[in-house]
């Protein structure tokens, strides 16, 4: 065979790897190796395997050389870098493969000049071609998790496909380094990369060495684009001559690329930036970096037409202040600022933070401080945030920054420090020293925004309405959208929610709101998951992601409502894929009221598919990260509770948990979190809500609002025909989970009418659907072989499967020891079992099947 592919891709490994397995079958595996050297020697790629005394003409040396070979019998003959072969060698290769006198594998690099006497190897089917590609996104994870040995975070899967380009060999050089420095560390049962991983010593000089024919102006454009990364075309064209660019690109050292609005110039390899940068050493890259500043800065002053394109573009502005942070020239702080808050909107928190930092520290002032601390408050270190916002004290002179400091400040207190009247009277002190009742739009926008998160959802929704039918700066709009439309969504006025969420939007992009605009995409998921309409939650997501551009904080969000609408829809693993992955990534870079929502969200999941011990740990986070800034949510926090005591088998106490989560919803005017608590407690079991759901779905007044007060009623009035409907409706809806649920109840209540056929097939369907979507819910398991005994009973004996006395079971259910007794003897006769310790091994016995 012949393996053709670019450099790194792995033929020479692959060849080898195949001659060794044919060595163990017993062939004796011989090498010729092409080189620039010795392809200026007749036969020079043999030189290793065939002995030339003296020079002979062409012929005679190929009949030496065949007679050579001829001699040595159960040999396979590896030929490695054929498009370096000397005209001679690559002849006898040709004849080799014709005779068939040996096994022949071959390895030439794809878009080199190959001599013709290799290209015949394949075009006269003399050998089978094989192409061999870069790694793709999922070998570059299984590589990395066969390596490591565990879960690989994708962001570090995403950040090692884009250096290496896929090339297995450079993956290769940067995991070992990573592994031999420490850079790859071990959290929650997940690496993760601290720091870029550095290349190896052997990957720098082959690198080198590849790059070793530039001349030292097209080494320099080289320099240039790798210390910038990416390149404005015009720029680098600005700074070195037009012929030395256009050879560099034509060596592979460089590789243009257009990404729709001017074209722009980036290293040939990922990685050949990473090894320019470090030999360059600090000076010299202080000095490209001066040069790149005074040549985007040039462009922007000189060039009208191209200052449009470069100004319009907030990613050129954030280039242009990380060239003056790493140059020698004085940096330009309100620049360095202005770009920090860019990052901000682009919810880049991490180059935010760098950006303001450096700004700060040089003396930037209040307006460097707000974008500091806002990025870093955002990344949940908001002590850390409010040591520096209360460092300074505006005293209104400055209406506009006084009013973005105590908004920021107050919104830090809340969120960040779990510290609401701290926080309000911040509020009060601005509105004290500010009079602009544009500015003031501010603070009430976030007074809107702290009313909701504390859970007062009457009051977000009218200071909401009112405050945005005025005339409002964008910043202040988006606030009091996501507060109100989130507001709305959770209290059941739908139709509300979406001109609302547009009207966030639309200000969203003429100011810096940052990851707000994502706990927009919040309200909106909330809505239509609410009403049942599971394809508009879907393609919001879809919608939300495609703004994400690569960054990881709003990746987590976008992540967790992609969750969010998987767990309605009834698809419990790609739910907890999703949550689990988003709470990774938010557990380090936002603030924990994000980490309790999806947390909460990741408890039901994993409760959901019967894991009892991920469900567990899920709802420890959750209320670790539980506050009074997330206070609204605090029925969702039931919830998980509740999910999660049912997923250990106490459906009493599970049902509990759902009606405290409900009896809260419904103080708060949160009537569609109510509906869905309280149907969760009719997932469990409980009868007696029928009147209560019927009240909400006609207030409510949607399709999914049916299905649940349909599937309460058949419950509770014992009818297998309507719960079979309330399952029609949810699978029409796309809510397979809930399906599942209803088919289950149904089949219990065919069954206790004596309707067989009716009740194989509600259990036919409830077991396919349950095993299609990963589900294992105290319904679906109670039609699994169900023992004979009463949901309590099934409850007491599941506890004493997990070793509890009796009278812990009684405090553990709040019972007195004699009703545990009581019912254990009823659970004996009729299973007719003789003790605890053969009740125990039978619930045992039956969880693990």
């Amino acid at each position: 065979m012949v393996l053709v592919g670019d450099a790194g891709v792995g033929k020479t490994t692959l060849a080898r790897a195949i001659a060794e397995a044919l060595e163990s079958d017993g062939l004796a595996p011989r090498f010729a190796l092409g080189t620039d050297t010795g392809r200026a020697v007749p036969l020079g790629a043999f030189h290793r395997t065939l002995e030339v005394e003296n020079p002979h003409e062409p012929a005679v040396m190929l009949a030496a050389a065949h007679r050579a070979l001829g001699h040595e019998h159960n040999v396979v003959l590896v030929v490695d870098d054929a498009h370096l072969l000397d005209p001679l060698s690559a002849l006898l290769v040709q004849q080799l493969a014709t005779r068939g006198a040996a096994p022949l594998i071959v390895t030439a690099r794809s878009g080199e000049d190959v001599p013709d006497a290799v290209t015949a190897l394949w075009k006269e089917r003399l050998l089978l071609r094989v192409d061999l590609h870069a790694f793709g996104r999922a070998q570059t994870q299984e590589l990395l998790g066969t390596v490591l040995g565990d879960e690989i975070d994708s962001s570090v899967v995403d950040h090692l496909q884009d250096l290496t380009g896929g090339s297995p060999l450079v993956l290769r050089g940067l995991i070992d380094t990573a592994r031999e420095d420490g850079t790859f560390v071990r959290q929650g049962g997940r690496w993760r990369l601290h720091g870029r991983p550095r290349v190896d010593a052997d990957l720098g000089e082959l690198i080198q060495a590849r790059l070793a024919d530039l001349s030292p102006d097209e080494f320099e454009v080289l320099e240039l684009v790798s210390t910038a990364e990416v390149l404005d075309w015009n720029v680098l064209r600005s700074l070195c001559d037009a012929a030395v660019i256009a050879r560099t690109e034509r060596s592979g050292a460089i590789q243009f690329v257009d990404d729709g609005l001017h074209t722009m110039v980036r290293p040939g390899h990922p990685i050949f930036g990473e090894v320019i940068r470090e030999r360059c050493g600090a000076e010299r890259i202080r000095q490209l970096n001066t040069i790149l500043a005074q040549g985007v800065s040039d462009a922007l002053r000189t060039d009208a037409t191209h200052a449009s394109s470069l100004g319009a573009d907030v990613r050129s502005r954030i280039q242009l202040a990380r060239f003056m942070m790493l140059s020698n020239t004085t940096p330009d702080l309100e620049l360095i600022t202005d770009a920090a808050a860019g990052a901000m909107t682009m919810s880049h928190l991490d180059l935010a933070e760098d950006l303001a930092r450096f700004a700060f520290d040089h003396g930037g002032g209040l307006p460097s401080a707000i974008v500091l601390a806002d990025a870093i408050s955002w990344q949940g270190r908001g002590q850390e945030a409010e040591a520096i916002l209360a460092s300074f004290d505006p005293d209104g002179a400055d209406a506009s920054i006084t009013v973005r400091w105590g908004c920021l400040r107050g919104a830090n207190l809340f969120f960040g420090c779990g510290d609401a009247d701290s926080a309000k009277a911040v509020l009060a002190t601005v509105r004290e020293r500010v009079e602009s009742p544009a500015l003031l739009s501010y603070v009430t926008a976030m007074e809107v925004t702290l009313a909701f998160f504390g859970g007062e959802v009457p009051t977000a929704i009218r200071l909401g309405r009112a405050v945005l039918a005025t005339e409002m700066v964008p910043m202040a709009t988006v606030w009091a959208a996501m507060a109100t439309a989130a507001a709305l969504s959770l209290s059941g006025q739908f139709a509300d929610v979406g001109p609302i969420a547009q009207q966030g939007l639309q200000a969203a992009r003429h100011c810096e709101s940052g990851p707000q605009r994502y706990s927009i995409g919040l309200a909106e998921v909330l809505a239509f998951t609410a009403t049942g309409d599971l394809d508009a939650a879907e393609h919001t997501c879809e919608r939300y992601s495609a703004m994400t551009g690569g960054v990881l904080q709003a990746e987590a969000i976008v992540n967790a409502l992609a969750g969010r609408v998987n767990l309605a829809r009834g698809r419990i693993p790609a739910a907890c894929d999703a949550l689990q992955t988003s709470l990774w990534t938010m557990s380090e870079s936002l603030p924990p009221g994000w980490v309790m929502l999806v947390a909460a969200w990741l408890t039901q999941a994993e409760a959901a598919r019967g894991n009892a011990e991920e469900a567990t740990a899920a709802l420890a986070r959750a209320e670790g990260a539980n506050g009074p800034q997330v206070d609204v949510f605090v029925p969702e926090l039931e919830l998980a509770r509740s999910w999660q005591r049912a997923c250990v088998g106490e459906t009493t106490t599970a049902r509990d948990h759902a009606l405290r989560a409900a009896q809260t919803a419904r103080m708060r005017g949160m009537h569609a979190v109510e509906m869905s608590a309280l149907h969760t407690a009719v997932r469990f079991g409980d009868r007696s809500q029928s009147t209560r759901l019927r009240q909400l779905a006609a207030q409510l007044d949607n399709p999914l609002a049916a299905a649940i007060a349909t599937h309460s009623s058949g419950l509770a009035e014992h009818d297998g025909d309507r719960l079979d409907a309330a399952a029609d409706q949810f699978e029409h809806l796309g809510a397979a989970a809930m399906a599942a649920d209803a088919r289950a109840h149904a089949a219990s209540e065919h069954a206790r009418a004596g309707a067989r056929a009716n009740e194989l097939e509600s259990i036919t369907r409830a077991h396919w659907l349950a095993r299609r979507n990963g589900l294992r819910s105290p319904a679906v398991a109670a039609i699994e072989d169900a023992l004979p005994i009463s949901d309590r009973e099934q409850e007491i004996a599941v506890l004493v499967g997990e070793g509890l006395t009796n009278r812990e079971i009684a405090e553990r259910l709040e019972l007195s020891v004699r009703t545990v007794d009581s019912h254990l003897y009823r659970i004996f006769a009729k299973l007719g079992i003789g003790d605890r310790d053969q009740l125990a091994r039978l619930v045992r016995i039956r969880r693990a099947t």
